[in-house]
């Protein structure tokens, strides 16, 4: 099918089952099923910059194939640019697989860019497993690959619900790129352990592209 992009968002359909990727006026990510929504907010952070400071308009947001690269520039008051790439997998159609790549860079000589990413699911709260995040209903699930545990940090609540997950966040040399993956999956019915395990082997075993 590939993606449909407007000014504020593109989609990508998969059977019965969508992704949409919000540009505009912030980043966000929706996974949605006849009816059911769960979905993810992405914005930067940094110690310089208020946190209800608003984000840049994206520099540029285009598809490619099965991919989908939106980039946000640096500008004023954040000092750091930031960058989404989806990448779309190869799946049942029952079942939607995307990789998502965040990147950050700065011009600065002190810097330490983050992103941080919050479920706003409504009263579908998301819970931790061993592997990977899984929304209530057990039909959205999201993953961190095993070489970038080190760069993220997710905090939950008493209840043991995922209050947001923070990406990046230490010092970074001036030029640097840093990046992160993130496997995100939706699925037409609940998401079995053994399933979901299966398709984080596949993630963490999974070669880096030449185009990374």
């Amino acid at each position: 099918m590939g993606w449909n992009v407007s000014q504020t968002k593109a989609s990508f359909k998969h059977g019965s089952l969508e992704l949409s990727v919000r540009t505009q006026p912030s980043l966000g990510i929706d996974l949605l099923h006849e009816g059911s929504t769960s979905s993810w907010e992405i914005r930067p952070s940094e110690d310089s910059v208020e946190a209800a400071s608003p984000t840049p308009a994206p520099e540029e947001a285009y598809a490619r194939l099965d991919d989908f690269i939106v980039r946000y520039p640096q500008k004023f008051p954040w000092p750091f640019s930031y960058q989404l790439d989806v990448r779309v997998q190869a799946s049942p159609s029952n079942l939607l697989v995307a990789e998502l790549w965040l990147s950050v860079q700065t011009s600065m000589l002190e810097c330490n860019p983050q992103l941080v990413l919050s479920p706003s699911s409504g009263n579908l709260p998301w819970s931790c497993h061993p592997e990977f995040l899984c929304s209530a209903d057990r039909r959205s699930a999201l993953a961190i690959h095993p070489l970038d545990t080190g760069d993220c940090q997710v905090h939950s609540n008493r209840s043991g619900d995922v209050q947001h997950v923070d990406l990046f966040g230490r010092f970074m040399e001036k030029g640097v790129i840093r990046r992160g993956r993130l496997l995100l999956v939706a699925s037409t019915n609940s998401i079995s352990e053994q399933q979901m395990s299966e398709l984080c082997k596949t993630f963490a075993n999974s070669e880096l592209p030449l185009t990374a």
